[in-house]
């Protein structure tokens, strides 16, 4: 069962980053929209989660399944990246602003701030639509039987 669960570590994970950086951003959006601020402590977990999330689901993505297979891997794997860069940036940003001196972001830095934000979520639902373009397009990591649909080519050797 334990080989199963790592076998597919990858399906598994990549919910989190999805969802929490949807949360994440209305959260943020709400709070900035109510209170004209939006102070760096409040809600950083919720982006700490998302940043390591992100990571461990581009870590675990299974390349070698979708290589040679669809046309899909190269822009899924870009926008999981830059995603992952993205949230990361966020989340120094505001354990900057919040070892400065607890500061919020407001007025401009506001705007820059929620920006980067909806970048965030742009990027992870773009990283997602592709992922879900191969998983439900091309059938890569699809098993019928023990049998997969669209089996990873083989690597030419050099």
């Amino acid at each position: 069962m334990l080989s199963e669960i790592l076998t597919h570590s990858h399906a598994i994970l990549v919910h989190f980053p999805i969802a929490v950086i949807v949360i994440g951003l209305c959260y943020d959006v709400f709070h900035g929209w109510r209170s004209r601020a939006v102070p760096p402590k409040q809600g950083m977990w919720l982006w700490v989660i998302a940043a390591l999330s992100a990571w461990l689901s581009v870590a675990t993505g299974p390349e070698e399944e979708a290589r040679g297979n669809t046309a899909y891997l190269s822009a899924h794997s870009t926008l999981a990246n830059i995603t992952a860069w993205a949230v990361t940036l966020l989340v120094v940003w505001r354990i900057w602003r919040a070892w400065r001196g607890n500061r919020p972001f407001a007025g401009f830095l506001l705007a820059g701030y929620l920006l980067l934000s909806i970048a965030s979520c742009a990027l992870v639902l773009g990283a997602g639509y592709y992922g879900g373009k191969m998983v439900y397009s091309d059938g890569i990591g699809v098993q019928v039987n023990g049998t997969a649909i669209n089996p990873p080519k083989a690597r030419p050797h050099r």
